[in-house]
């Protein structure tokens, strides 16, 4: 038999997603370890999660982040290179990340050097010293990238959309400054350590996890004290939204623009925030949405541009940005708004929303294939409080949705008066 390849293969919606789902023990103080037992290669990703390390948890600001990051620079038995040695000599891979919500530390190995490498993180847990030298080197350095940044005008129109839409702040809001950094010294970072770190955390383990690496969990981290913490909360997230609509930061001697578009949003257990998805894709959200179609391949205006649907634990937000020469700045917004008016105004066609469904349907099948992805997909629901539900809710949505649901979502949000624009740059070369 002939294959004609001019006739595409039969295909039909992806229904079910199959994944391999977070199994919980207890450690005997405790401590719950999330684990995932997935993969053939004989490796293990180890994740302490700190739900009481993130920006919006602390008192002076810079203590979370340079709380977490200074983790690694020295404890009571090693020195900052001594440690980065000890992780190399291993082949392993250690990742200190602060966040906005909560912080962790992440390190990755061959199953065969979990022991020690455990060892070492129960170390950074609970013997870690900051020593000023290495806080003096790693401020200068941060201070070193924020110069560097504030030169590009699309890290400033980031930051100025968050400090409009959440006010500059407040924890979402707000960016490090080198003030900030400044003022930041090894007392209030102590502090945070034994009261936001150090005994505050929960595992998650994937890969090839069996009952050697529960043990050996059990070892290291079981024996530590843990402290158990209700989740605290912000309230009023939305309380110093800006009460200007169009922001400015003119920056004569850039070439160009840099443009962010946003709106409030919710969290991700909403119950528009699948559909709101579907309909960001649609507008921005892949290499075939309408706003690259029109702002870049019809105008020629720019060589991208993108909207997104940012999620944290106690509000979300849909960001549009991208960067143009300074005098194309006002034909790119006007097309924007257009394109968001179109949304609310006419039906998407059936084709492209079927592109769309398929897009996102395979995304998600493609974000599933390795142990280490997995864990992130627990964390995604784990952290929103969501279950496993929420993948097949999705997809469901995603075959349900159609177009007249669709203009109803956009006539629902995507209202004027909703949105906010941030340009870095200026409207004229």
């Amino acid at each position: 038999m002939i294959l004609d390849r001019s006739v595409p293969p039969p295909s039909q919606p992806i229904r079910h997603v199959q994944l391999s789902q977070a199994e919980t023990h207890y450690l005997s103080n405790g401590v719950p370890v999330y684990y995932i037992n997935a993969g053939k290669e004989p490796v293990v990703g180890i994740e302490l999660l700190l739900p009481q390390a993130g920006t919006k948890h602390e008192s002076d600001f810079g203590s979370s982040f340079f709380g977490i990051k200074m983790l690694a620079e020295g404890t009571q038995r090693r020195t900052a290179y001594a440690i980065s040695n000890f992780v190399d000599s291993y082949g392993a891979f250690l990742q200190l990340n602060p966040g906005l919500d909560y912080a962790s530390i992440e390190i990755y190995t061959l199953k065969k050097y979990v022991d020690p490498l455990l060892s070492l993180l129960a170390e950074l847990l609970t013997e870690a010293t900051f020593p000023e030298d290495e806080l003096e080197k790693l401020k200068a350095i941060q201070i070193q990238k924020i110069r560097v940044s504030n030169e590009k005008t699309s890290t400033v129109a980031s930051k100025k959309m968050r400090a409009v839409l959440f006010g500059e702040n407040q924890p979402y809001g707000k960016t490090l400054t080198e003030d900030n950094i400044a003022n930041v010294g090894q007392a209030s970072l102590v502090d945070f350590y034994q009261n936001h770190i150090s005994a505050n955390w929960e595992v998650i383990v994937s890969g090839q996890v069996d009952d050697e690496v529960l043990t050996l969990l059990e070892k290291h981290i079981g024996t530590l004290t843990i402290e158990q913490r209700s989740p605290t909360k912000q309230g009023a997230i939305w309380a110093n939204l800006s009460q200007e609509k169009k922001h400015l930061e003119e920056r004569p001697d850039s070439l160009q623009s840099s443009i962010r578009v946003g709106m409030p949003l919710f969290t991700r257990d909403h119950s528009d925030a699948i559909p709101m998805r579907v309909l960001n894709t649609v507008l921005g959200g892949y290499f075939g949405s309408r706003l690259m179609k029109n702002i870049r391949e019809e105008k020629g205006l720019t060589y991208g541009i993108y909207s997104s649907t940012v999620s944290l634990q106690e509000a979300g937000y849909l960001v549009i940005g991208t960067d143009v020469k300074k005098e194309l700045t006002q034909s790119a917004l006007t097309e924007i708004y257009r394109e968001i008016t179109i949304l609310r105004d006419q039906p998407i066609n059936t084709i492209e929303l079927n592109t769309v469904k398929n897009y996102m349907a395979g995304r998600l099948l493609t974000s599933v294939d390795t142990p280490f992805a997995l864990a992130e997909k627990f964390k995604s629901i784990y952290l929103y409080n969501l279950t496993y539900a929420y993948f097949q809710d999705y997809l469901r949505t995603l075959n349900a949705i159609n177009t007249q649901s669709l203009q109803q979502l956009a006539q629902r949000y995507f209202q004027e008066e909703n949105w906010f624009e941030v340009v870095v740059g200026g409207y004229s070369g």
